[in-house]
C-alpha cells in the first residue's frame, strides 16, 4: 500500500494509521521557514487560484516533503490526485479547522501544482 508516496506492508491492507504515515512523512524533511503556494487549474489548463498551505500543519509538512522528493524539474510539480487526497483526509484530521477551508478545495477534481519556496 502507498499513502503519500510511501510503501506501507500489504499486511496493514488498507487500513495504515495516520500516526505510521506522519511520522514516514516528517521523517527527514524540514519545512521550517518554507512557503507552500498550491495553484489550481482546470484540467484544460485555466488557472482558478492560488493557495497558501499554513505552516505547521501535517499539510504543509507533506507538501514540503512531496516537492522535494519529486524527481520532476521545475519550480511548479503536479500533485497527482491520489496524494492529494490522502494530504486532505490526513490533514483534516489532525489539522482540523486550520486547513478545512484548503482541504475542502484539495477534495475537488481540479489539477494542483505545488511550489516551495
Amino acid at each position: 500500500m502507498f499513502v503519500c508516496g510511501y510503501h506501507f506492508p500489504a499486511s496493514e491492507g488498507n487500513d495504515v494509521s495516520f500516526d505510521k504515515v506522519i511520522e514516514k512523512v516528517k521523517d527527514g524533511v524540514n519545512p521550517a521557514g518554507k512557503t507552500v503556494t498550491l495553484t489550481s487549474e482546470t484540467r484544460e489548463g485555466v488557472k482558478l487560484e492560488e493557495l497558501s498551505v499554513p505552516e505547521g500543519t501535517f499539510a504543509h509538512v507533506a507538501f514540503v516533503d512531496y516537492y522535494e522528493s519529486s524527481d520532476v524539474p521545475g519550480d511548479f510539480k503536479m500533485i497527482y490526485y491520489t496524494n492529494k487526497y490522502q494530504i486532505s483526509e490526513i490533514s483534516k484530521s489532525v489539522d482540523g479547522a486550520v486547513t478545512k477551508d484548503l482541504c475542502r478545495k484539495l477534495d475537488d477534481m481540479n489539477l494542483y501544482r505545488v511550489k516551495v519556496s
